[in-house]
């Protein structure tokens, strides 16, 4: 009776740590996905940097996401000063790529960071 008793004791636990198991599998795959914070923006202008500006949007982004505060998706400004090379069709291509890119020219700066001057206060 006692063997019976003993091998149900540890049949539970073996269930209940597999359910648990589960639980905590489940939990870390929905908590696992990268918030968006509409409080963080970064700006970058530019002009003329077609073969940097790529690497800088994507290196900004990829810290952002492997801060030690659980990472963030920041939105991301880029103001174009004047490009004359491809810069324009590469931030083209970024911004449709990534939903939090906004791109702008100099003339629509100023609206723009007064939008998210009035959206922080």
């Amino acid at each position: 009776m006692l063997m019976v008793f003993l091998q149900s004791v540890v049949c539970f636990f073996a269930f209940y740590g597999i359910i648990q198991m589960g639980i905590n599998i489940y939990e870390w795959l929905h908590n696992s996905t990268y918030k968006r914070n509409d409080n963080v923006h970064i700006i970058i202008t530019v002009k003329n940097q077609q073969n940097s500006i790529e690497g800088i949007i994507r290196s900004v982004l990829w810290k952002s996401l492997n801060n030690s505060h659980g990472g963030i998706v920041p939105n991301i400004l880029v103001v174009d000063m004047g490009s004359t090379d491809e810069t324009p069709d590469i931030l083209k291509r970024l911004h449709i790529e990534y939903n939090f890119i906004e791109v702008t020219d100099s003339k629509s700066y100023a609206k723009i960071l007064e939008k998210i001057i009035n959206s922080v206060e």
